[in-house]
């Protein structure tokens, strides 16, 4: 670098030492100081940004749709920090480590180059795809996938892309990082999937703002929604049955879609002049402040016909619901239903010669689920029974004794000593351990080693348990009619466990999979009946253990 270079980068770096931060001063910097198709950047088409960038609020939440600058917005905002405060250091997280690292070379790494005063206050030696310095600040970008990825730097930042299609618990790792920060400030950011899940639960969870539109024509205020206000001259039918044949249709006038009053019925005006961000919840006081970003804040850019379009070009309707419109929504794949819990019910046990097994989930107050084992695999769940952690080693046994219990599973975290100590009074007890061991379609893999003094060898009653797999197995149990519950009082709350849980898309190994997520409540009897289904499938694994013999068996569902 000549030394003109030098003197440059060492005037840019005195100013960025020097700047006071100020809120209002960030829109400002982004306008002054960073461009886009080699103009400076402005806030048109995309005016819903600069009152988001303007909030002082400490935590940001936006839910929205795909595709409307919102990720943009974003990569201005850490640089923005960066630039004007001296010291600040930002974590930028994306689902996947390489996900982040294109996003550096594609978003982060176009500003800084068409910006003459970023340019000057990058860093030659700290200069790459996952990190930059800027003056005495950095930017940090990483994948929430593993725990490892939450390093242990210091952040006065976390902006959380893509939350819901990354890894929660190492969302959190990275909140964590913000402890000792004056500013301590998160942005959570991302398309929602399902309800009380991700982004959706962080919406709620905040004070919610919505950008309401005022009719130019009768003044009546709504918020714009796809289904409700969005009108095709000439259709009358419900939006969600419009299919790729009406496009063929010559007389499906889908080019002139038009957001429409609910008043008034004519076609609404929704520039910013018709606008307003209003409190869906004005009585609350959560800490974060919410955005919910819909394609109509983005008036000249996404048109209703566009939106028409794309209404047929995913293969999900609910893919389309989230993506394109910003609403949570969960379907079959998604998770169970009530009305399948309901179908689990049985008003009496049948009886007869089968086997029973238990599956025992651990807590504060541990749940175990007894089941009988009919021959075609099917699990009639006798009881659920709520224990005491601190009577967890002299009720085990004795309800084991109870039901004749050939064979049981527990998990071994995080009470590992409770179970060892259970394993010397019960010889077909196995600790469950969740694993990514268990390959192509196994559920499990057990390890039971015996006790060898001559060679040091302890005794090992484990059972390895692919958690993701095991879960789905269960969901097409319960569809297919082979897990069954006698119903008792806890009927309710065994659904409320069984319904929490929810199959969401999170990368893994920078590959899109599906995974089980707790979401808000409690999901221990779901995790018990994991445990008795493999305990289920282990029968004859273990001395003592006997595997059921045919019978013909009958039962009674319960009355809706």
């Amino acid at each position: 670098m000549t030394d003109d270079g030098l003197f440059k980068r060492h005037v840019a770096r005195l100013k960025n030492a020097l700047t006071t931060h100020e809120q209002g001063t960030l829109c400002d910097f982004i306008t002054t100081h960073t461009y886009r198709s080699g103009k400076p950047f402005s806030f048109v088409g995309h005016e819903y940004q600069e009152k988001i960038l303007s909030d002082p609020s400490q935590n940001i939440v936006i839910l929205k749709s795909a595709q409307i600058g919102i990720s943009e917005m974003s990569a201005r905002l850490a640089l923005g920090r960066a630039a004007l405060i001296s010291g600040f250091s930002t974590i930028y997280t994306l689902p996947a480590a390489t996900t982040a690292q294109l996003f550096m070379k594609t978003r982060i790494d176009p500003v800084i180059r068409s910006s003459p005063y970023l340019s000057d206050l990058v860093s030659g030696d700290v200069d790459n795809a996952s990190v930059k310095r800027l003056g005495e600040s950095y930017v940090y970008l990483k994948g929430a996938q593993i725990d490892r990825q939450a390093i242990s730097v210091p952040a006065d930042m976390v902006v959380m892309d893509e939350v819901d299609n990354s890894n929660q618990d190492v969302l959190t790792l990275f909140e964590s990082r913000l402890i000792h920060s004056k500013y301590a400030i998160t942005v959570k950011l991302s398309t929602p999937t399902i309800p009380d899940y991700g982004i959706a639960l962080a919406y709620d969870q905040s004070r919610r703002q919505i950008n309401m539109c005022k009719c130019c024509h009768c003044g009546a205020w709504f918020y714009p929604d796809y289904f409700e206000h969005v009108r095709i001259p000439g259709f009358t039918d419900d939006l969600r049955s419009i299919t790729k044949r009406h496009f063929g249709n010559p007389n499906f006038r889908w080019t002139e879609a038009f957001v429409a009053c609910p008043t008034c019925g004519l076609g609404v005006d929704l520039m910013p002049e018709h606008r307003e961000w209003v409190y869906e919840n004005p009585d609350k006081t959560f800490p974060a402040a919410g955005y919910r970003v819909s394609p109509f804040d983005c008036p000249t850019i996404i048109k209703p016909s566009a939106l028409v379009k794309s209404s047929v070009e995913y293969e999900r309707w609910i893919d389309f619901c989230n993506q394109r419109l910003g609403i949570p929504m969960e379907d079959k794949e998604a998770a169970l239903s009530h009305q399948e819990l309901d179908a689990c019910l049985i008003s009496e046990y049948p009886g007869g010669g089968f086997s029973t097994v238990f599956g025992l989930d651990m807590g504060m107050t541990c749940w175990m689920t007894v089941a009988a084992v009919l021959p075609d695999n099917t699990l009639i769940i006798l009881k659920v029974i709520p224990i005491s952690l601190y009577k967890i080693i002299e009720e085990v046994p004795k309800i084991a004794r109870q039901y004749r219990c050939r064979m049981g599973v527990m998990d071994l975290a995080p009470y590992a000593e409770t179970v060892f100590r259970l394993q010397q009074i019960m010889s077909n007890l196995f600790a469950g351990v969740y694993a990514t061991g268990p390959k192509g379609l196994e559920l499990f893999k057990v390890k039971d080693q015996g006790e060898d003094r001559e060679k040091g060898q302890l005794e090992v009653r484990q059972v390895n348990i692919a958690r993701d797999r095991c879960f789905d197995h269960i969901m097409m149990m319960i569809r297919a009619g082979n897990i069954l519950k006698v119903s008792d009082s806890f009927d309710g709350e065994w659904k409320d466990h069984l319904l929490d849980q929810k199959r969401v898309r999170e990368f893994r190994k920078d590959e899109m999979v599906f995974v089980w997520r707790k979401t808000q409540g409690e999901d221990h009897m779901h995790h018990s009946l994991l445990y008795a289904m493999v305990a289920s499938r282990m029968l004859g694994v273990a001395s003592g253990a006997q595997v059921a013999v045919p019978l013909v068996y009958s039962f009674r569902v319960k009355a809706a």
